[in-house]
Protein backbone atom coordinates (compact mmCIF):
# COMPACT_ATOMS: atom_id res chain seq x y z
CA UNK A 1 0.00 0.00 0.00
CA UNK A 2 1.49 3.35 -1.08
CA UNK A 3 1.42 6.56 0.94
CA UNK A 4 -1.61 8.09 -0.81
CA UNK A 5 -3.70 4.92 -0.38
CA UNK A 6 -2.68 4.68 3.27
CA UNK A 7 -3.62 8.32 3.82
CA UNK A 8 -7.00 7.79 2.12
CA UNK A 9 -7.68 4.72 4.25
CA UNK A 10 -6.84 6.60 7.44
CA UNK A 11 -9.06 9.50 6.42
CA UNK A 12 -12.02 7.13 5.72
CA UNK A 13 -11.48 5.43 9.07
CA UNK A 14 -11.41 8.82 10.78
CA UNK A 15 -14.64 9.92 9.05
CA UNK A 16 -16.32 6.64 9.95
CA UNK A 17 -15.16 6.99 13.56
CA UNK A 18 -16.46 10.56 13.72
CA UNK A 19 -19.87 9.55 12.37
CA UNK A 20 -20.01 6.61 14.79
CA UNK A 21 -19.08 8.88 17.67
CA UNK A 22 -21.70 11.45 16.63
CA UNK A 23 -24.31 8.70 16.39
CA UNK A 24 -23.46 7.43 19.87
CA UNK A 25 -23.55 10.99 21.23
CA UNK A 26 -26.97 11.51 19.65
CA UNK A 27 -28.32 8.33 21.18
CA UNK A 28 -26.90 9.18 24.59
CA UNK A 29 -27.97 12.82 24.58
CA UNK A 30 -31.26 12.98 22.71
CA UNK A 31 -34.22 12.25 24.94
CA UNK A 32 -36.45 11.80 21.88
CA UNK A 33 -34.15 9.10 20.53
CA UNK A 34 -34.27 7.33 23.88
CA UNK A 35 -38.06 7.43 23.84
CA UNK A 36 -38.10 6.06 20.29
CA UNK A 37 -35.83 3.20 21.33
CA UNK A 38 -38.08 2.51 24.33
CA UNK A 39 -41.10 2.26 21.98
CA UNK A 40 -39.28 -0.18 19.70
CA UNK A 41 -38.15 -2.30 22.66
CA UNK A 42 -41.72 -2.42 24.01
CA UNK A 43 -43.05 -3.50 20.61
CA UNK A 44 -40.41 -6.24 20.37
CA UNK A 45 -41.05 -7.56 23.89
CA UNK A 46 -44.83 -7.55 23.53
CA UNK A 47 -44.60 -9.22 20.12
CA UNK A 48 -42.75 -12.12 21.71
CA UNK A 49 -45.07 -12.20 24.73
CA UNK A 50 -48.34 -12.36 22.76
CA UNK A 51 -48.99 -13.79 19.27
CA UNK A 52 -51.93 -11.39 18.90
CA UNK A 53 -49.96 -8.22 19.54
CA UNK A 54 -48.10 -7.77 16.25
CA UNK A 55 -51.18 -7.63 14.04
CA UNK A 56 -52.66 -4.87 11.91
CA UNK A 57 -55.94 -4.94 13.84
CA UNK A 58 -54.19 -4.54 17.17
CA UNK A 59 -52.02 -1.69 15.94
CA UNK A 60 -55.14 0.09 14.73
CA UNK A 61 -56.61 -0.34 18.22
CA UNK A 62 -53.43 1.12 19.74
CA UNK A 63 -53.55 4.11 17.40
CA UNK A 64 -57.25 4.69 18.12
CA UNK A 65 -56.53 4.75 21.84
CA UNK A 66 -53.55 7.01 21.23
CA UNK A 67 -55.69 9.48 19.26
CA UNK A 68 -57.98 10.43 22.14
CA UNK A 69 -55.31 10.53 24.86
CA UNK A 70 -52.79 12.09 22.47
CA UNK A 71 -55.00 15.06 21.61
CA UNK A 72 -55.59 15.70 25.31
CA UNK A 73 -51.87 15.30 26.01
CA UNK A 74 -50.93 17.90 23.38
CA UNK A 75 -53.13 20.42 25.17
CA UNK A 76 -51.70 19.37 28.54
CA UNK A 77 -48.21 19.97 27.15
CA UNK A 78 -49.09 23.60 26.41
CA UNK A 79 -50.60 24.01 29.86
CA UNK A 80 -47.52 22.60 31.62
CA UNK A 81 -45.17 24.69 29.45
CA UNK A 82 -47.08 27.77 30.65
CA UNK A 83 -46.45 26.63 34.25
CA UNK A 84 -49.99 25.38 34.84
CA UNK A 85 -51.91 22.13 35.12
CA UNK A 86 -55.42 20.97 34.21
CA UNK A 87 -57.04 18.10 36.09
CA UNK A 88 -60.47 18.66 34.55
CA UNK A 89 -59.71 17.26 31.08
CA UNK A 90 -61.26 13.83 31.71
CA UNK A 91 -64.47 15.44 32.91
CA UNK A 92 -64.53 17.75 29.89
CA UNK A 93 -64.28 14.69 27.62
CA UNK A 94 -67.37 13.19 29.29
CA UNK A 95 -69.16 16.55 29.32
CA UNK A 96 -68.52 16.99 25.60
CA UNK A 97 -69.80 13.53 24.71
CA UNK A 98 -72.96 14.23 26.72
CA UNK A 99 -73.61 17.60 25.03
CA UNK A 100 -73.15 16.02 21.61
CA UNK A 101 -75.49 13.14 22.45
CA UNK A 102 -78.23 15.31 23.98
CA UNK A 103 -78.05 17.84 21.14
CA UNK A 104 -78.35 15.17 18.44
CA UNK A 105 -81.20 13.40 20.22
CA UNK A 106 -83.00 16.75 20.54
CA UNK A 107 -82.96 17.04 16.75
CA UNK A 108 -80.76 20.14 16.63
CA UNK A 109 -78.72 18.82 13.72
CA UNK A 110 -75.05 17.90 13.52
CA UNK A 111 -73.59 21.41 12.86
CA UNK A 112 -75.43 22.89 15.84
CA UNK A 113 -74.58 19.88 18.02
CA UNK A 114 -70.87 20.17 17.19
CA UNK A 115 -70.93 23.93 17.80
CA UNK A 116 -72.57 23.52 21.21
CA UNK A 117 -70.12 20.74 22.12
CA UNK A 118 -67.05 22.78 21.22
CA UNK A 119 -68.46 25.94 22.82
CA UNK A 120 -69.19 24.06 26.05
CA UNK A 121 -65.67 22.64 26.20
CA UNK A 122 -64.06 26.03 25.53
CA UNK A 123 -66.25 27.58 28.23
CA UNK A 124 -64.75 25.21 30.78
CA UNK A 125 -61.28 26.24 29.62
CA UNK A 126 -62.28 29.90 29.90
CA UNK A 127 -63.57 29.24 33.43
CA UNK A 128 -60.29 27.61 34.47
CA UNK A 129 -58.18 30.25 32.76
CA UNK A 130 -60.09 33.11 34.40
CA UNK A 131 -59.59 31.78 37.93
CA UNK A 132 -55.93 30.88 37.28
CA UNK A 133 -54.91 34.06 35.45
CA UNK A 134 -57.20 36.83 36.72
CA UNK A 135 -57.88 35.69 40.29
CA UNK A 136 -54.46 33.98 40.71
CA UNK A 137 -55.97 30.76 42.09
CA UNK A 138 -53.60 27.81 42.15
CA UNK A 139 -54.29 25.84 38.91
CA UNK A 140 -54.19 22.53 40.77
CA UNK A 141 -56.96 23.68 43.12
CA UNK A 142 -59.26 25.28 40.57
CA UNK A 143 -59.01 22.46 38.00
CA UNK A 144 -59.51 19.88 40.75
CA UNK A 145 -62.73 21.67 41.62
CA UNK A 146 -63.86 22.01 38.01
CA UNK A 147 -63.11 18.31 37.49
CA UNK A 148 -65.87 17.43 39.95
CA UNK A 149 -68.13 20.31 38.90
CA UNK A 150 -68.11 19.52 35.17
CA UNK A 151 -68.61 15.80 35.62
CA UNK A 152 -71.52 16.47 37.95
CA UNK A 153 -73.10 18.71 35.33
CA UNK A 154 -72.63 15.98 32.72
CA UNK A 155 -74.53 13.52 34.94
CA UNK A 156 -77.31 16.03 35.51
CA UNK A 157 -77.70 16.86 31.81
CA UNK A 158 -78.06 13.26 30.67
CA UNK A 159 -79.93 11.93 33.69
CA UNK A 160 -77.14 9.87 35.20
CA UNK A 161 -77.10 7.07 32.61
CA UNK A 162 -75.32 6.65 29.24
CA UNK A 163 -77.56 7.31 26.25
CA UNK A 164 -77.01 6.26 22.63
CA UNK A 165 -77.39 8.52 19.62
CA UNK A 166 -77.52 7.97 15.89
CA UNK A 167 -75.49 9.89 13.31
CA UNK A 168 -73.88 8.33 10.25
CA UNK A 169 -71.28 11.10 10.01
CA UNK A 170 -70.27 10.78 13.66
CA UNK A 171 -70.09 6.99 13.30
CA UNK A 172 -67.78 7.43 10.31
CA UNK A 173 -65.57 9.80 12.29
CA UNK A 174 -65.27 7.21 15.04
CA UNK A 175 -64.91 3.98 13.08
CA UNK A 176 -64.30 4.98 9.46
CA UNK A 177 -61.00 4.86 7.60
CA UNK A 178 -59.36 6.76 4.77
CA UNK A 179 -56.62 4.98 2.81
CA UNK A 180 -56.69 2.30 5.48
CA UNK A 181 -55.96 4.75 8.30
CA UNK A 182 -58.65 5.41 10.96
CA UNK A 183 -60.13 8.93 10.87
CA UNK A 184 -59.16 9.72 14.52
CA UNK A 185 -55.50 9.32 13.54
CA UNK A 186 -55.90 12.10 10.99
CA UNK A 187 -57.39 14.26 13.74
CA UNK A 188 -54.41 13.47 15.98
CA UNK A 189 -51.88 14.33 13.26
CA UNK A 190 -53.73 17.51 12.32
CA UNK A 191 -53.71 18.72 15.93
CA UNK A 192 -50.02 17.81 16.22
CA UNK A 193 -49.05 19.73 13.07
CA UNK A 194 -51.10 22.82 13.94
CA UNK A 195 -49.92 23.04 17.55
CA UNK A 196 -46.30 22.35 16.59
CA UNK A 197 -46.43 25.25 14.14
CA UNK A 198 -48.11 27.50 16.71
CA UNK A 199 -45.61 26.71 19.45
CA UNK A 200 -42.53 27.00 17.25
CA UNK A 201 -43.27 29.74 14.74
CA UNK A 202 -45.83 32.12 16.26
CA UNK A 203 -45.50 34.91 18.81
CA UNK A 204 -48.16 33.24 20.94
CA UNK A 205 -46.08 30.05 21.18
CA UNK A 206 -42.99 32.00 22.17
CA UNK A 207 -45.04 33.86 24.76
CA UNK A 208 -46.20 30.55 26.28
CA UNK A 209 -42.59 29.42 26.72
CA UNK A 210 -41.58 32.81 28.12
CA UNK A 211 -44.41 32.78 30.68
CA UNK A 212 -43.45 29.26 31.76
CA UNK A 213 -39.84 30.31 32.30
CA UNK A 214 -40.67 33.41 34.34
CA UNK A 215 -44.05 35.14 34.47
CA UNK A 216 -42.74 38.39 35.91
CA UNK A 217 -39.99 38.70 33.31
CA UNK A 218 -42.52 37.92 30.58
CA UNK A 219 -44.84 40.65 31.91
CA UNK A 220 -42.05 43.22 32.07
CA UNK A 221 -41.08 42.37 28.48
CA UNK A 222 -44.56 43.38 27.31
CA UNK A 223 -46.31 40.01 27.15
CA UNK A 224 -49.96 39.99 28.19
CA UNK A 225 -49.63 37.13 30.68
CA UNK A 226 -53.32 37.05 31.67
CA UNK A 227 -54.61 36.92 28.10
CA UNK A 228 -52.05 34.31 27.04
CA UNK A 229 -52.74 31.96 29.95
CA UNK A 230 -56.51 32.23 29.47
CA UNK A 231 -56.05 31.35 25.80
CA UNK A 232 -53.90 28.33 26.74
CA UNK A 233 -56.69 26.96 28.95
CA UNK A 234 -59.28 27.67 26.24
CA UNK A 235 -57.18 25.66 23.78
CA UNK A 236 -56.95 22.89 26.37
CA UNK A 237 -60.75 22.91 26.68
CA UNK A 238 -61.14 22.85 22.88
CA UNK A 239 -58.84 19.83 22.55
CA UNK A 240 -60.62 18.00 25.36
CA UNK A 241 -63.87 18.73 23.54
CA UNK A 242 -62.49 17.27 20.30
CA UNK A 243 -61.34 14.20 22.22
CA UNK A 244 -64.85 13.89 23.69
CA UNK A 245 -66.37 14.00 20.20
CA UNK A 246 -63.98 11.27 19.02
CA UNK A 247 -64.75 9.12 22.05
CA UNK A 248 -68.50 9.56 21.55
CA UNK A 249 -68.04 8.70 17.87
CA UNK A 250 -66.36 5.43 18.86
CA UNK A 251 -68.94 4.44 21.49
CA UNK A 252 -72.06 5.90 19.76
CA UNK A 253 -73.21 7.25 23.12
CA UNK A 254 -72.95 10.10 25.57
CA UNK A 255 -71.31 8.66 28.67
CA UNK A 256 -71.06 10.85 31.80
CA UNK A 257 -68.57 8.41 33.35
CA UNK A 258 -66.25 8.57 30.33
CA UNK A 259 -62.73 9.92 30.61
CA UNK A 260 -62.08 8.69 34.15
CA UNK A 261 -58.34 8.87 34.75
CA UNK A 262 -57.59 10.57 31.42
CA UNK A 263 -55.95 13.45 33.25
CA UNK A 264 -53.44 11.04 34.81
CA UNK A 265 -52.82 9.28 31.47
CA UNK A 266 -52.22 12.65 29.80
CA UNK A 267 -49.92 13.89 32.55
CA UNK A 268 -47.95 10.63 32.43
CA UNK A 269 -47.54 10.88 28.66
CA UNK A 270 -46.52 14.53 28.82
CA UNK A 271 -44.00 14.01 31.60
CA UNK A 272 -42.57 10.90 29.92
CA UNK A 273 -42.27 13.03 26.79
CA UNK A 274 -39.87 15.37 28.55
CA UNK A 275 -42.03 18.38 29.40
CA UNK A 276 -40.71 20.26 32.41
CA UNK A 277 -42.95 20.29 35.49
CA UNK A 278 -41.80 23.81 36.31
CA UNK A 279 -42.82 25.20 32.93
CA UNK A 280 -40.90 26.74 30.05
CA UNK A 281 -39.76 23.51 28.43
CA UNK A 282 -41.46 20.79 26.41
CA UNK A 283 -41.91 19.31 22.95
CA UNK A 284 -45.04 17.91 21.34
CA UNK A 285 -43.02 15.23 19.55
CA UNK A 286 -41.91 13.94 22.94
CA UNK A 287 -45.51 13.96 24.14
CA UNK A 288 -46.53 11.84 21.13
CA UNK A 289 -43.86 9.27 21.98
CA UNK A 290 -44.86 9.33 25.64
CA UNK A 291 -48.47 8.71 24.63
CA UNK A 292 -47.41 5.77 22.47
CA UNK A 293 -45.47 4.23 25.37
CA UNK A 294 -48.48 4.50 27.69
CA UNK A 295 -50.78 3.04 25.00
CA UNK A 296 -48.37 0.17 24.28
CA UNK A 297 -48.11 -0.76 27.95
CA UNK A 298 -51.88 -0.72 28.49
CA UNK A 299 -52.58 -2.61 25.26
CA UNK A 300 -49.90 -5.18 26.02
CA UNK A 301 -51.40 -5.88 29.43
CA UNK A 302 -54.83 -6.38 27.84
CA UNK A 303 -53.30 -8.75 25.28
CA UNK A 304 -51.69 -10.75 28.08
CA UNK A 305 -54.91 -10.87 30.12
CA UNK A 306 -53.52 -8.93 33.08
CA UNK A 307 -56.32 -8.33 35.63
CA UNK A 308 -57.55 -4.75 35.94
CA UNK A 309 -56.29 -4.22 39.50
CA UNK A 310 -52.77 -5.25 38.46
CA UNK A 311 -53.04 -2.76 35.60
CA UNK A 312 -53.79 -0.06 38.17
CA UNK A 313 -50.62 -1.03 40.03
CA UNK A 314 -48.56 -0.85 36.83
CA UNK A 315 -50.09 2.52 35.93
CA UNK A 316 -49.10 3.84 39.35
CA UNK A 317 -45.56 2.56 38.83
CA UNK A 318 -45.39 4.27 35.43
CA UNK A 319 -46.57 7.57 36.94
CA UNK A 320 -43.99 7.37 39.75
CA UNK A 321 -41.28 6.48 37.24
CA UNK A 322 -42.26 9.37 34.96
CA UNK A 323 -42.25 11.83 37.87
CA UNK A 324 -38.85 10.57 39.05
CA UNK A 325 -37.34 10.90 35.57
CA UNK A 326 -38.82 14.39 35.22
CA UNK A 327 -37.40 15.54 38.56
CA UNK A 328 -33.97 14.12 37.71
CA UNK A 329 -33.97 15.80 34.30
CA UNK A 330 -35.08 19.13 35.74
Amino acid sequence: MNTSEKSLTQRNEKIQKNWTQKGLELISSSYLVKLSIACLVLVALLSFASPYFFTLTNFKDILLGTAVIGIISFGMTMVLISDGIDLSVGSVVAYSSVILCVSLNAGLGLPVALFLTVAGAITVGLFNGFFVSVLNINPFIITLGSMSLVRGIAYIIIGGQPKPFDSDIIRFIGSGSLLGIPIPIYALLLVLVVLSYVMKYTQFGRNVYAIGNNQETARLSGINVVKTRILVYCIMGLLAGIAGILLAAQTYAGIPAAGMGYELDALTAVILGGTCLKGGQGRLAGTLLGTLIVALVLNGQNMLGVPYFYQLVSKGIIIIFAMTVAMKRN
